[in-house]
């Protein structure tokens, strides 16, 4: 993986749009990987690696555990504000582009992720683009599950991390820290999980069938009735316990939710869906090609042949003219023959040129069609009304019908990449499992409350309690089966994530090794690591074998030591991504800081982006790395305007580029 270029648009301090480049370049044929951001504190230099992980992971950046309101006051506090404006800004984005390895090709990205606060609620959209083309078809939670599968949470934390991350690892003498990484580095987190629902389900039976032992004896049951004033407040802690149970199985629910998200749960729960989607619209299709086969029966052929349709209207209309003119003539002439006869032969010879003067002329031609008024208005309804409406219809269907087949194009795409519902059945049952667990939880935590205000209301519970007891006593043989299983189960997954561990504990120990020694300035301080496979306690040994005692470490050398044990957790990962530091300097000294600069940063990964103080990398130091720095910036903060500004260059060397 490498990224290319970062964009932040009124995100913290980043008033504007700012646009960096990130990709590392080649310079007289020698790789420079490191992209060296420099800034005082405050500046502005963290804000860059919380948009790295807040692009790819949104909720997650924060922790698994983060409530939805809890990231929505964060997202609202990290709209960039300006001081005195009269209308503040209400949305801000992060664009992240980088290149990244997909069956056998190296495929470009670009995710944007970007938030608008309505006043209301903060609304928090997300898009990707894979070589320049949208992915239209991935919903936000399909985005979401293919950028967690790309780049896992749990991983990344072991690329991207700054001082607080290397402070807890120096710290940690317990193993905690240490423990967590690896656990999720190889995901017997997951195995926990699971063995702790065992825990959990062995206590609810186990606690049952005690019950059931010692329920036999009713006469005890009854005096025990007598005593349950004095159980309300044990009752009430119990049920405090099992409310806690229950927020614990809902805790687990959600980190299953996003597990199963990266292996692409979204895809296969929305198989049926859209197949039935596509059911439905093939259907719709054929209903519109039946009623456009119909509107194509009608008067919609008449359309293709609009210039005979006006020749034929002109012709009826002047057929009509002379057919009105002829019956106008005749009755003029018949008025005459008629006058004639009521008057004397002197008037004849005016009434003859008043008639003359008086009819229409129509050059003897008689009507080119024998058509009535009422066929001529059919025609002319015909050519005008109906061929235009069924244009009209035709073309509606045809732009429906089109549209359906593309529902049906997006919906087949959206179906081939969904994965097979096979491969995630085992997440979904353990999911179904889960759920059903939950329930069980709910219900119990139900029963209690009814069981204490049973005893409250002068043991009216009491009876309900013996008729349990009766029935518990003919299940107490049927109980000793799913213990005996379940303790089995939890001891086989204790053995199987030991094992898991031990296998990569030693190529662990190995890179931690060879790091530590490369790293501190004592060169044959330790010749070898030992690290608990239970605990995940760290034992470093001389090269006698004897333990050198954690505690006799400096501050530096103890930083050194978290440093080299992040790197070695990398490599053992087995994965090629960037690496993401901030402040990495802090608390060593002048040698381990030279060790860190040549042998560490420069070979750590194929990109490296530190986010240093000019008191961490000084001009000797900026000196020392320059032959492989790639890109040097300067993050600038002006307090008058409250916002942050990226400038090319480092500190005292304004856009220079690193020598060759």
């Amino acid at each position: 993986m490498i990224i290319e270029r970062l964009t932040l648009s009124d995100f913290r301090a980043y008033g504007g749009v700012h646009e960096v480049t990130l990709r590392p370049c080649e310079r007289n044929g020698h790789e420079r990987p490191i992209i060296l951001f420099g800034g005082l504190n405050g500046a502005g230099k963290t804000t860059l690696l919380l948009a790295l992980k807040l692009a790819l992971y949104g909720r997650l950046a924060l922790g698994a555990g983060t409530s939805k309101a809890h990231y929505t006051k964060f997202i609202r506090s990290c709209i960039h504000s300006v001081p005195g404006a009269m209308v503040q800004r209400n949305s801000a984005f992060i664009d992240l582009e980088f290149i990244h390895g997909k069956l056998g090709r190296q495929a470009q990205y670009k995710v944007r992720r970007g938030w608008y606060d309505d006043g209301r609620e903060i609304r928090e959209t997300i898009s990707l683009c894979e070589d320049g083309e949208r992915k239209k078809a991935l919903t936000p939670q399909a985005v979401q599950g293919f950028l967690n599968e790309l780049v896992p949470v749990g991983v990344s934390e072991l690329f991207f991390f700054d001082g607080e991350k290397i402070a807890d690892l120096a710290e940690d003498d317990s193993g905690a820290a240490l423990g967590d990484a690896i656990h999720r580095l190889l995901g017997i987190d997951t195995v926990e999980r699971l063995r702790n629902d065992l825990r959990v389900y062995l206590l609810r039976r186990e606690s049952k069938a005690d019950c059931s032992n010692g329920s036999s004896d009713l006469t005890e049951l009854q005096r025990e009735q007598e005593s349950i004033i004095q159980d309300i407040a044990k009752d009430r802690a119990d049920l405090e316990r099992v409310k806690g149970k229950l927020d614990e199985l809902t805790t687990e629910k959600d980190v299953l939710e996003i597990k199963l998200s990266e292996r692409g749960g979204e895809w296969g729960q929305s198989r049926e869906v859209q197949q039935a989607k596509a059911k439905e619209l093939a259907e719709s299709l054929r209903r519109d090609e039946r009623e456009l086969r119909d509107a194509l029966s009608g008067a919609y052929p008449l359309s293709l042949a609009s210039s005979a349709n006006s020749e034929c209207m002109e012709l009826v209309a002047s057929a009509l003219v002379t057919l009105s003119r002829t019956e106008a003539n005749q009755l003029l002439e018949n008025f005459a023959d008629s006058l004639k006869q009521t008057t004397s032969k002197s008037d004849h010879p005016a009434i003859d040129k008043l008639l003359s003067e008086s009819l229409y002329m129509t050059n003897g031609v008689a009507p080119a069609f024998d058509l009535s008024h009422r066929a001529v208005g059919r025609i002319e309804h015909t050519l005008k009304a109906a061929v235009p409406e069924s244009q009209a219809k035709v073309k509606s269907l045809a732009e429906r019908i089109q549209e359906t087949k593309n529902d049906l194009d997006q919906i087949a795409l959206q179906i081939q990449q969904a994965p097979d519902e096979a491969a995630l059945a085992s997440v979904f049952s353990e999911l179904a499992t889960l759920n059903e667990r939950i329930v069980e939880a709910t219900a119990e935590v139900a029963v209690r409350q009814g069981e204490l205000k049973a005893k409250y209301a002068n043991a009216i519970g009491m009876a309900r309690t013996l008729r349990d007891k009766h029935h518990a006593l003919s299940e107490q043989i049927g109980l000793q089966q799913p213990i005996k299983y379940a303790t089995g189960a939890r001891e086989l997954l204790r053995e199987f994530g030991q094992m898991s561990a031990e296998r990569k504990l030693d190529q662990l120990e190995h890179e931690f090794t060879l790091a530590f020694r490369r790293l501190s300035r004592k060169d044959d301080m330790v010749s070898g690591a030992r690290i608990d496979s239970r605990r995940f306690t760290v034992k470093l040994l001389d090269r006698e074998g004897v333990e050198i005692e954690k505690s006799k470490l400096s501050a530096g050398e103890r930083q050194i030591y978290s440093i080299a044990m992040l790197e070695a957790l990398a490599r053992t990962s087995g994965r090629r991504l960037p690496v993401v530091i901030d402040t990495p300097l802090g608390r060593l000294d002048s040698h381990h800081r030279t060790n860190l600069v040549r042998d560490y940063f420069p070979r750590i990964s194929h990109q490296v982006i530190l986010l240093s103080t000019d008191t961490e990398v000084d001009e000797s130091f900026y000196r020392e790395l320059s032959p492989h720095i790639s890109h040097a910036f300067e993050i600038s903060y002006c307090e008058e305007g409250r916002r942050a500004q990226l400038k090319e260059g480092y500190f005292w060397r304004k856009k220079q580029r690193a020598n060759a």
